[in-house]
């Protein structure tokens, strides 16, 4: 699903008449829902609550709103639209990441997100032959029928998504799970320009929609070597290296898209995806779910995905509408790279005053 809604999202409501900013905030509001709701459903699921068809009933209000996108105009009813979309999707991916997360397969936990990456590559492909020529009209298409077989998929997981403890407080969330939360958002919240604006700008310098989709699924491919390769890194560098390694090399990113916009330059960005996503990623939610008893864990990652994936992203991506307005691409590009120095900077000064302990990270005591 998001092999559609990212390449293709932005083209779409440029074509449908908004502007810059209007852009920005409609991109934000699908993550909004993952922040307003998402978390405290968490917390009502680790406290023993449930009720049948938790994952179809959320994706089925997917599903509806998508369909509202086919005829919708108004950049307000559109805003709405992807609102709602997000609330459905954005409640099922943590349910769905916390199970995971508690019983991962012997290759480790980037071996079950590798099949995520591959279903980006292939939307994004066969989205970009269904627009080619410019028809973006057929944008909603794709999205329903994408968040269709998403739902489809879903009816199979209900049992599994559903936790096997007993009900906890849903609370229990220690100081080193907050520390990390805000630096994974502050990271997310640099990539809004890339999220919003990186085909667009593609666009204006004359780039295709075929060769837009094929450097947005290059960083996927990228991607899926980091998470394949993810639990050999996690055993010789440890997670909070791994997510040090991620946050350091996220400005020289962001620094290669400010550059006039080169195949070569272009190319060498997107496989810096592996490091400033999957890594970040990889390093982030299992670092979370190390943290906190069996208790919490749907509440701590409904928490990441809505702060990191939620917060971050409508933070980024709004407030990347007034920066491309103003600045354009290579501008918000600079802007971006300047903001994760001084997110990096941050994670290097707080990470050594954290210890590992049989749960995780835990924050050293000042004695």
């Amino acid at each position: 699903m998001l092999g559609v809604v990212l390449p293709f999202l932005g083209p779409f409501l440029t074509q449908r008449g908004l502007g810059a900013v209007a852009v920005g905030l409609v991109t934000a509001a699908f993550s909004l829902a993952k922040l307003g709701y998402a978390p405290f459903l968490g917390r009502w699921i680790d406290r023993g609550g449930w009720f049948f068809g938790m994952l179809s009933v959320h994706m089925s209000l997917s599903v509806a709103a998508a369909a509202v996108v086919l005829v919708a105009v108004n950049p307000w009813l559109l805003g709405f639209a992807f609102l709602v979309m997000g609330l459905g999707y954005g409640t099922v991916l943590p349910l769905v990441e916390a199970a995971v997360l508690e019983r991962p397969p012997a290759k480790g936990y980037g071996f079950v997100r590798w099949w995520g990456s591959a279903g980006f590559i292939a939307c994004a492909t066969l989205t970009a032959i269904l627009l080619r020529g410019g028809r973006f009209d057929r944008f909603p298409l794709a999205l329903v029928v994408s968040l269709g077989l998403l739902g489809l998929v879903a009816l199979t997981l209900e049992g599994e998504a559903r936790p096997r403890h007993g009900g906890g407080d849903g609370t229990s969330l220690e100081g080193a799970v907050w520390v990390l939360l805000v630096v994974l958002t502050l990271h997310q919240v640099a990539h809004g320009p890339y999220y919003a604006f990186f085909s667009i700008h593609l666009g204006e310098h004359g780039v295709g929609t075929g060769m837009v989709a094929g450097l947005w699924s290059l960083a996927v491919l990228a991607e899926m070597v980091a998470f394949v390769k993810g639990a050999s890194l996690q055993r010789r560098l440890g997670l909070r290296a791994l997510l040090g390694l991620a946050l350091g090399m996220t400005p020289v990113r962001w620094l290669l898209l400010a550059l006039p916009p080169t195949l070569p330059i272009l190319v060498v960005a997107q496989l810096g995806h592996a490091l400033t996503f999957a890594v970040a990623h990889l390093a982030g939610v299992q670092l979370v779910q190390r943290l906190v008893p069996a208790g919490a864990r749907r509440n701590a990652q409904a928490l990441y995905s809505g702060l990191v994936f939620g917060l971050g992203i409508v933070v980024g991506t709004a407030a990347a509408g007034p920066l491309y307005g103003a600045l354009g691409g290579s501008g918000s590009f600079l802007v971006a790279a300047g903001f994760s120095v001084v997110v990096a900077v941050t994670w290097f000064v707080v990470a050594p005053r954290l210890q590992s302990g049989e749960g995780g990270l835990r924050v050293k005591s000042e004695g």
